[in-house]
């Protein structure tokens, strides 16, 4: 069946289309770190072959801890850890759209940023009691953009460095790590699995996709006759 461009909802499009180049992010960003991984490895088994070493030598054990570091550990945290903020990033900047959108179809004045806090308290009270409009009905997505505001703050101002955090961002993901989501500490740096990431980037998919489809849906509303 052809599609007319007629009957294409350009309305926040941008949402939808970063979206989409999230997951095909994710997608390659787990592809080249399992490149990394398998590439290193046989490099190093390569090397001891070639050195003649055996488990019982010490410069083995010392090859392999390496190894460990750099494409276990390192690798993935750093790929990652970017990945967090695009998403984050992402998420924060649809939600201010769409709050400015409503703002002026309404003829408020205060505007999300004219409200102090961080940025996740800041919408939830604009949404609530400046536009009246719902910001997230899921409360499974909203713990989870919770969890997702704290790690890219971690990342974001420490590196996810553990001990440069404040104590209640610890606690915070001390907490995380006992509910088995995908998120762990390891020589004082945050851990976060692909798993976590995979879950997350649904559930701030679905939350937006919502957000926006009952936006269209009030939009229509004001302009129909």
């Amino acid at each position: 069946m052809d599609i007319s461009i007629d009957t294409i909802d350009f309305r926040l499009l941008e949402i939808d289309l970063e979206l989409y180049g999230l997951k095909y992010h994710l997608d390659l960003l787990e592809k080249q770190i399992k490149n990394i991984q398998a590439y290193d490895r046989l490099s190093l088994e390569n090397r001891i072959k070639k050195l003649g070493l055996v488990p019982d030598d010490a410069d083995w054990q010392l090859a392999h801890n390496a190894l460990e570091d750099t494409t276990e550990f390192f690798i993935p945290r750093i790929f990652r850890a970017s990945f967090i903020i695009s998403l984050y990033a992402v998420y924060e900047s649809a939600v201010t759209e769409i709050a400015e959108l409503i703002r002026k179809k309404k003829g408020i004045e205060i505007s999300i940023n004219d409200l102090r806090n961080d940025f996740l308290n800041r919408a939830d009270k604009y949404f609530k009691d400046v536009l009246h409009f719902q910001l997230c009905p899921d409360k499974r997505a909203g713990q989870r953009i919770n969890v997702l505001s704290v790690i890219r703050n971690a990342v974001a101002h420490a590196n996810g460095r553990i001990g440069m955090l404040k104590p209640g961002q610890k606690r915070k993901i001390t907490n995380y790590e006992k509910q088995n989501i995908g998120i762990s500490s390891l020589n004082d740096f945050l851990v976060i699995e692909e798993a976590f990431l995979r879950e997350t980037l649904s559930l701030v998919d679905a939350s937006l996709n919502d957000l926006v489809a009952r936006y269209k849906e009030w939009d229509d509303k004001q302009t129909s006759p």
